[in-house]
């Protein structure tokens, strides 16, 4: 039996990439594989499936802390930095780790590109082991501090490059980020798009039946949602923007109903759903948030479950993603939405999409045929376009669900990712 290693430390985050590594063992333990899943902390098979909905009862899960454990998975690892090659008992390992640029250990290597990070000097690791020896970066101010922090935590990697080259093929799941892994690392990623829950397939409307468009029937109620991580850290969802912009377009919507002119009526509502972790920063950034949100109709859901975000998003109208909003396309092109799982699944609940026109989210735009409408790059422009499709008029059911099936079904994962598997 050939055996496979997925490797993905950070497997209690329970975010994207963990949907994307834990459908991966699935589909190579459904073809016949022993699955090795190598994580930083072993998470119950039966969470995992409650929150991810994937059963891997059937996986092996071993815990690894460091490059050195993750090589003792596999028996006569050669004792030199070189790729594991022919000399591994692993036939396939894949790397999902998010920042972790461990060697290949497998006679095939697969690397899934989250975001490509810069290849660092030797100075950069040498500054990085004098923090981790001496703790002394728990003095820096608070966000280089954290940043500092993360980095330590998914460990150091004194060459960098050599890690790179020790895998065959590099999958990533948009064409923004595979542009800045060529820049980065001088290396082509495959497109493998994430398997998305696609929340109309499960769901019926007042009647029971589905629209010939394939989206539900379902009463819709005035509002406008947006999900993502409320945190500072790393590609932050501005939150902050989302909030100033409703603000703004409630008082545009009663302006307009005091001229008498206006067709959209008033009484909207803007939802926020997401996790929350307990890092200071974040909890300094909820506050902040609810600070500025006083006074307006505009309601918080901290770490709601899967089944309180579906109903989410089956109520609302609109959604918002302002990820990447004000960043530095150039300077910091991992500060922009590098994908969006949640726009797709609010897509597929019979939500407007109206997204940040930077990072992977343009992409969902074009692969599902919408308008340049559907895109905004100021505040202007986005309480301009949402206003556009306020009216209760507007037909928000024009999207084909074959488009969504096509490109981001279950099925359509497990298609493409054994292509690259077995190419």
């Amino acid at each position: 039996m050939k055996t496979a290693i997925i490797y993905d430390k950070w497997l209690s985050g329970m975010g994207g990439g963990e949907v994307v590594a834990c459908n991966m063992a699935r589909v190579l333990k459904d073809d016949g594989y022993r699955v090795i899943f190598a994580c930083g902390k072993i998470i119950s098979t039966q969470e995992i499936k409650d929150k991810l909905g994937i059963d891997l009862s059937d996986i092996e899960f071993k815990i690894v802390q460091d490059e050195q454990s993750l090589k003792q998975l596999t028996v006569n690892y050669p004792s030199t930095k070189l790729r594991a090659s022919k000399l591994s008992t692993i036939n396939l390992f894949i790397n999902i780790s998010f920042m972790d640029y461990s060697y290949g250990i497998g006679k095939r290597n697969i690397y899934y590109v989250h975001f490509p990070s810069k290849i660092r000097s030797g100075l950069f690791n040498y500054v990085l082991q004098f923090f981790q020896k001496t703790n002394l970066h728990l003095l820096l101010p608070g966000s280089l501090k954290e940043r500092v922090n993360d980095r330590l935590c998914a460990g150091i990697y004194p060459d960098m490059k050599k890690g790179l080259d020790s895998y065959d093929t590099f999958i990533t799941h948009s064409e923004y980020v595979n542009k800045w892994t060529r820049k980065l690392w001088n290396k082509d990623a495959h497109i493998l798009y994430p398997p998305v829950n696609l929340i109309d397939s499960r769901f019926r409307g007042n009647d029971g039946i589905l629209s010939s468009s394939g989206l539900t029937r379902g009463s819709k109620n005035n509002w406008i949602v947006s999900i993502g991580r409320f945190f500072t850290l790393g590609h932050g969802k501005k939150q902050e923007i989302m909030i100033e912009a409703f603000k703004r377009l409630t008082e545009a919507v009663k302006e307009s109903e005091g001229r008498g002119t206006a067709s959209v009526k008033n009484g909207w509502q803007l939802h926020l759903v997401g996790g929350v972790g307990n890092e200071p920063s974040s909890l300094r950034f909820i506050k902040k948030l609810q600070e500025q949100a006083k006074g307006y109709p505009i309601y918080f859901h901290f770490n709601a479950t899967r089944q309180e975000v579906e109903e989410i998003l089956l109520k609302s109208k609109i959604y918002w993603h302002a990820g990447g909003y004000g960043e530095d396309a150039e300077h910091d092109p991992i500060k922009f939405e590098h994908f969006g799982i949640a726009p797709i699944e609010a897509i597929s609940a019979g939500c407007i999409p109206i997204l940040y026109d930077g990072g992977g989210l343009p992409e969902i735009i074009h692969l599902l045929h919408f308008k340049k409408t559907n895109l905004f790059q100021t505040v202007t422009e986005l309480i301009s376009n949402t206003l556009h499709y306020l009216d209760e008029n507007t037909d928000n059911n024009k999207l084909l669900k074959g488009d969504l099936e096509k490109y981001f079904s279950s099925e359509s994962f497990k298609r493409r990712f054994k292509q690259l598997v077995y190419e």
